[in-house]
């Protein structure tokens, strides 16, 4: 007769039973079989790992990281499960326990590609540049024809060494051509600024590209460098500033107002300062004191079209429509060859239903006349005609809209539109499943959306 030791046949019937769960499905009850049996015999720390790993499948990190640091606190944790111990740590939120076992883990010899890709985001979170340039630095050497790595390499050292980013975003497109309008963009407002041979400016002009590719993480970098680099330079205070506005997590040293009156005191006729300023006080809701910004700045600069247009856009929010309209005009007066200023005010008429026969529809026509194969400024006509009645017209200016640019997604909106007014509505169907296909996420997709939940339901 065999007879087997009480605690050897309990930690038997443990494994056996964590077994079991693990062929069922149930990870969180194999960790805790394992875990058991890990306890009774120490001296098998492999059961602390299993545990660790069957816990992370199972989804609750905090046990993981318990049984992981267990095999740890023997010395016996391999390498993946020093790896594994990381992801525990990571997807608890402990980014600093995380980067430690991930650290730990690249030294311990797994591959480069695997610790750097965890990283990253660790590093990105913490807005640690220069630790998020050695991980794709590091990812772009192990995986050179990756057109991600490339393409964020670039982006980030836009930021930081702007020069340097040209080979990697012309990579970058050249690995993946649907790269090359952003690639491009970047790059050539990093060539052209290097011109100057001013690296502040060349820096600002980064950070002016990358956020419009709406990168604003990297582009408060690029301005803070610039500012850095050069402590009297208003425009790049006044970027700093607005590159706040747009992250609120950056907001913890200020929400930027302090710095745009620094670039004031730097520069009192800083046009970018004033302009900040306004949009800053229009967040805050105090569109009184966003207008005296704006008022300075059209004093210091009167033959600015765009200044005429953004204070009508804000007295537009006041309900001053009548020296809105009076501001798009002074707008056209001093760029009247220009379609763009004819367009502000036609929509400016058309958004507010204001003399849309006096202002908003010669606005529009004038506009086509500068620019007659412009699709957006078709549409535009075309949705003035249709609130203004004449729909027959306004479909003939959709359709050519339409057939000039079949990815110009309003028309086939407002297509959509006047075959919901004919009853045509198998047409007007397929015109607002076209518009979700051509523009996702957009504000025209959007109005899509509803309109078919409003008519299709």
């Amino acid at each position: 007769m065999i007879v087997i030791a009480p605690r050897l046949y309990r930690v038997a019937t443990l494994l056996w039973n964590a077994q079991r769960a693990r062929a069922a499905g149930d990870p969180a009850q194999a960790a805790l079989g394992l875990a058991s049996a890990a306890e009774l015999i120490p001296w098998r720390t492999r059961y602390w790992e299993q545990a660790g790993h069957a816990a992370l499948q199972a989804g609750d990190p905090q046990a993981a990281v318990t049984y992981f640091s267990k095999a740890a606190s023997l010395d016996l944790l391999t390498p993946g499960g020093t790896l594994a111990l990381g992801d525990a740590c990571f997807q608890k939120g402990d980014m600093g326990c995380a980067a430690r076992w991930w650290d730990t883990a690249l030294r311990a010899g797994l591959p480069a590609g695997e610790i750097y890709s965890r990283l990253l985001p660790v590093h990105r979170q913490k807005a640690d540049y220069s630790a998020v340039l050695a991980d794709l630095k590091a990812l772009a050497k192990v995986q050179p024809d990756d057109a991600g790595w490339q393409y964020q390499l670039g982006l980030v050292l836009a930021a930081i060494q702007p020069e340097e980013a040209l080979s990697h975003l012309s990579r970058a497109a050249e690995l993946d051509p649907s790269l090359a309008g952003q690639t491009e963009k970047l790059a050539q407002n990093i060539r052209i600024a290097r011109m100057k041979d001013d690296p502040a400016f060349t820096l600002l002009e980064a950070g002016r590209a990358l956020g419009s590719l709406n990168e604003w993480g990297l582009a408060l970098e690029a301005f803070r460098q610039a500012a850095q680099v050069r402590p009297d330079y208003a425009e790049a205070w006044a970027y700093l500033a607005e590159a706040r506005q747009q992250l609120p997590e950056a907001q913890a040293s200020g929400d930027g107002l302090a710095d745009l009156e620094h670039a004031l005191q730097i520069d009192p006729k800083s046009l970018s300062a004033h302009m900040f300023l306004s949009l800053y006080w229009q967040r805050q809701g105090q569109l009184e004191r966003a207008l005296e910004y704006l008022d300075k700045a059209v004093a210091l600069y009167p033959n600015n079209p765009a200044l005429h247009t953004e204070t009508g856009r804000v007295l537009a929010l006041q309900g001053n429509l009548g020296a809105a309209q009076q501001a798009y005009q002074q707008a056209i007066e001093r760029a009247p060859q220009d379609p763009a200023y004819y367009r502000l005010l036609a929509a400016f008429s058309l958004e507010h239903n204001y003399q849309l026969s006096q202002t908003g529809l010669p606005a529009a026509r004038q506009a086509l006349l500068l620019s007659p194969n412009d699709p957006a400024l078709l549409d535009m006509l075309g949705q003035v005609l249709l609130q203004l009645g004449d729909a027959a017209s306004a479909k003939r200016f959709f359709e050519r809209a339409a057939l000039l640019q079949p990815q110009y997604a309003p028309a086939h909106l407002h297509l959509g539109l006047i075959y919901i007014l004919e009853d045509n509505r198998t047409a007007a169907y397929e015109k607002f499943h076209q518009v979700l296909s051509l523009a996702p996420g957009t504000t025209a997709a959007d109005q899509a959306q509803r309109l078919l939940e409003n008519y299709f339901p």
